[in-house]
């Protein structure tokens, strides 16, 4: 969902302060971030030999039957370790046997906070024998309380006159969190999620989560005020995607994402009155990208083959060889490319939709901002090409709220509540319950 980088947190801020200025009362805050439903956040798959700890006491629990297997106190890091389905945990006041089944650690008293390799996060840490080998490492955490590790890193707007963005950032992201719960997906989605060990990733493959180390009162004033609220189409929570930067247009969900259709993610103008796009100020509205002949042919030698689709005849197995051309192939409603065919010495490649930012990448990894560019090319004298360059606008998929359009119309007046009507069209804001 999120399609930007995270950036460095800032230090800790002032007490958090309702919408017209005015602190926050600490009990209502508390009970707004330990309420909402419990979410899974997956904080790391795969892993070989966490190490996990709490700022307090902390017990680590069966997770299927809820006996105490180790006690510690704070700043003991366990290690957990596995041996094919079974887990086990060592401290350095002893461990636990080995066992099937998820290990919980839980932190005993006071505020719940845990740390994984070091970082904190509020809520459990559940460890489950990931699939493919390794370790599964899953904070279950109430839905406002992640919220407060989500905001921080998904949205730059700081500003006082940033507030209504920032509010209505918090109802996507909380929206998007819902609509990935097992009891709100459809019966078979359901089943299938609850038998998952997690319902998001903590990273932009669905939301940055950074936990305590980055929250602040700004992001904690816009849960508040917001607490519950949620975006609904036609009875059902909306999946509200975002982005950074749409460039003057969003895009509609089918342009980037191929079948997936929903009537509230269409393409949106998001021009001001003026002629202004509302995301003007963003660090990436515009952009160039340039290789050479070196660079480039290594780029698609890594990821071409994985993100194009095989055009008629296909192009053999193996290496796709040096470039000869890159082909912009039609635009779609909202102006982006809508394919990119990239010839090669072994044959002619086809991307569509956002494959295309994922093929087109620098040779450190980065992928391409947006798909809406344009492309010029220099050759050799050869037929290859030894210089591409693209120009564009934008940053990230386009589809639903784009990030600095819903500040640049915050700072124009906009309530929370009219900049996610412009986004997602169709939609009414509602309590979750």
């Amino acid at each position: 969902c999120a399609s930007r980088a995270p950036r460095a947190p800032a230090p800790p801020g002032p007490p958090a302060r309702g919408a017209a200025g005015g602190e926050v009362a600490p009990a209502r805050a508390a009970r707004t971030f330990a309420g909402g439903r419990v979410v899974r956040v997956a904080l790391a798959e795969g892993v070989a030999r966490p190490r996990v700890g709490a700022e307090g006491a902390w017990a680590i629990v069966a997770g299927e039957t809820g006996e105490t297997l180790l006690r510690g106190a704070a700043l003991d890091a366990v290690t957990i370790e596995r041996r094919g389905a079974e887990l086990r945990a060592l401290g350095p006041a002893g461990g636990t046997s080995w066992r099937r089944g998820p290990l919980v650690l839980r932190a005993l008293g006071g505020q719940p906070v845990v740390a994984l390799g070091g970082r904190r996060y509020r809520g459990e840490l559940w460890m489950h024998a990931a699939a493919g080998g390794g370790v599964t490492v899953v904070d279950r955490v109430p839905a406002e309380a992640y919220l407060r590790g989500v905001l921080p890193l998904e949205l730059a707007g700081e500003r006082p006159d940033d507030e209504a963005a920032r509010q209505a950032q918090a109802v996507a992201a909380r929206s998007y969190t819902y609509s990935r719960l097992a009891e709100f997906l459809p019966r078979a989605a359901a089943v299938a999620r609850a038998q998952a060990p997690f319902d998001l990733r903590a990273t932009v493959a669905d939301q940055v989560y950074g936990g305590v180390a980055v929250e602040r009162a700004s992001a904690d004033r816009a849960i508040v005020a917001t607490a519950g609220l949620v975006l609904r189409y036609d009875g059902a929570i909306a999946s509200a995607p975002y982005h950074s930067a749409c460039g003057g247009s969003t895009a509609a969900a089918d342009e980037v994402w191929g079948a997936e259709r929903a009537p509230y993610l269409r393409a949106v103008r998001d021009v001001a009155p003026d002629g202004r796009a509302y995301c003007a100020d963003a660090p990436r509205f515009t952009w160039t990208r340039t290789w050479d002949a070196a660079d480039l042919d290594a780029v698609l030698a890594r990821y071409l083959r994985q993100n194009a689709a095989r055009d008629a005849g296909g192009p053999p197995d193996g290496a796709p060889g040096a470039a000869r051309g890159v082909d912009l192939l039609g635009r779609t409603p909202s102006g982006r490319n809508a394919a990119v065919a990239v010839r090669t010495e072994a044959g002619r490649y086809l991307l569509r939709g956002n494959a295309i930012r994922f093929a087109l990448r620098t040779r450190g990894g980065d992928i391409l901002p947006s798909t809406y560019f344009s492309a010029s090319t220099e050759g050799d004298g050869t037929g290859r090409i030894a210089r591409l360059v693209v120009r564009g606008g934008g940053n990230g998929h386009g589809v639903g709220m784009c990030q600095w359009g819903a500040i640049g119309r915050a700072r124009a007046g906009q309530d929370f509540r009219a900049i996610l009507r412009t986004y997602y069209p169709g939609t009414t804001v509602e309590l979750v319950d």
